[in-house]
């Protein structure tokens, strides 16, 4: 008995030297809650509990109405933006092209009142040099009237005289009829260029009215010109109304991509009444029911995902010394203690449990006593294993890791 109890001593010496356990150690799984992503009612429940699933699986449906009519209103923004759109587009163009016109007529008719003022200005400048010859024409008829007036006083004194002498016998009778005829050939002259200077005189008037009016034109000209000129910085600051209008178009085509949005946001809530699966697993923790108003992110049901389970074993510290990546593990479980999964280890956390608990131990009090600390290890199972169906988060095992 000495004997066999020393060598199963000496045994179990060798094995723990070569191995680690600890009884703190649990089955762990993905597990992923779900919940609503949008307000409605539940109208609809498809899984039970503890219902395996697939991945994309519909679990529960809300009441889509509220939805649908969002959808119908957000398609008719979309239209009515796009209706925009196409206004705004095609306005672009037709301003473009009217403004275009008006400044060409604008420039036409700049260019032809500016015609206009030379024309006017070089027929000005004619009838003030007709004004001018006619002027001098007067002047000339004036002096010619002088000339005629002194040919006429000498014919006239010529012919008293020789009345004179005719009563008085002292000349011929012919002498005296010439003098008459050189009397009323003088006064026939000087009623002529008395005639012309009256002639002249209207002349120069009408001259004068035609200078005047061709003046009136011309002033008349200038402010076609001034409205030509204003309408033409008018058509040109029209221009800048494509530019406007190109700007329109860039806004409400920014406002139809917020309706599009709108509309797919729309559709994506639509969408979010059916609540599906997020992935394969087992159906758990299921809080809702029929009838139930459910708000954005509660918490419906769970999915645990027990095709893919991992340990977390809590070794003490000093347990870790020769703790390696990729060693060879075994994990025995309380629930089925017939069964021995073999594993490796994954990772070894960088840090202890109670580092990273929700009240962290504060070591800097004068009160200190020395806790072995535990660092969570994370064993993986070989896959090929029969058996893992029968594992789920939370069990309790117990693992045992090879160290050399």
């Amino acid at each position: 008995m000495v004997l066999a109890v020393g060598a199963y001593g000496v045994h179990a010496w060798r094995y723990w030297n070569r191995h680690v356990s600890t009884d703190d150690a649990f089955v762990e799984a993905h597990v992923s809650p779900v919940s609503a992503r949008v307000r409605g009612t539940v109208l609809e429940l498809l899984v039970r509990d503890n219902q395996e699933v697939p991945a994309g699986a519909p679990l529960a449906r809300l009441d889509p109405r509220d939805l649908e009519v969002k959808v119908h209103q957000a398609r008719a923004a979309l239209a009515t933006a796009a209706g925009r759109l196409h206004m705004a587009t095609e306005g672009v163009p037709m301003t473009d092209e009217s403004t275009r016109s008006q400044v060409t007529r604008a420039e036409a008719t700049v260019a032809g009142a500016a015609l206009g003022i030379d024309s006017a200005r070089r027929t000005l400048e004619e009838r003030r040099s007709r004004l001018v010859a006619r002027r001098a024409s007067v002047q000339a008829a004036q002096a010619d009237v002088a000339a005629r007036q002194a040919d006429f006083e000498r014919a006239r004194l010529d012919h008293r005289r020789m009345r004179e002498l005719l009563d008085r016998g002292l000349i011929a009778r012919q002498e005296f009829d010439h003098a008459e005829a050189a009397f009323r050939t003088n006064e026939a002259a000087v009623e002529a260029t008395r005639q012309r200077v009256g002639v002249a005189h209207a002349e120069v008037a009408q001259a004068e009215a035609e200078v005047a009016a061709q003046e009136v034109a011309l002033t008349q000209t200038r402010r076609l010109l001034e409205a030509a000129e204003a309408a033409l910085a008018e058509a040109r600051s029209r221009r800048r109304e494509v530019t406007i209008r190109g700007a329109e178009a860039v806004s409400v085509e920014a406002q139809m991509a917020e309706a599009r949005a709108n509309l797919r946001e729309a559709e994506l809530n639509l969408e979010y009444a059916t609540i599906t699966a997020p992935v394969a697993g087992r159906v758990t923790r299921r809080t809702v029911e029929v009838g139930q108003t459910v708000q954005p992110g509660q918490p419906l049901l769970a999915i645990v995902d027990a095709a893919s389970v991992w340990v977390i074993a809590n070794y003490k510290e000093t347990q870790l010394t020769h703790v390696r990546a990729g060693q060879r593990a075994w994990v025995s479980v309380d629930t089925h203690p017939d069964l021995v999964f073999r594993a490796r280890v994954d990772s070894i956390q960088s840090g202890t449990g109670s580092r990273f608990s929700l009240l962290p131990p504060e070591n800097a009090s004068g009160n200190f006593v020395k806790v072995v600390q535990r660092v969570p290890v994370k064993l993986v199972l070989e896959p090929g294993q029969n058996g893992h169906a029968l594992l789920v988060p939370g069990m309790s095992v117990v693992p045992i890791i090879e160290l050399r």
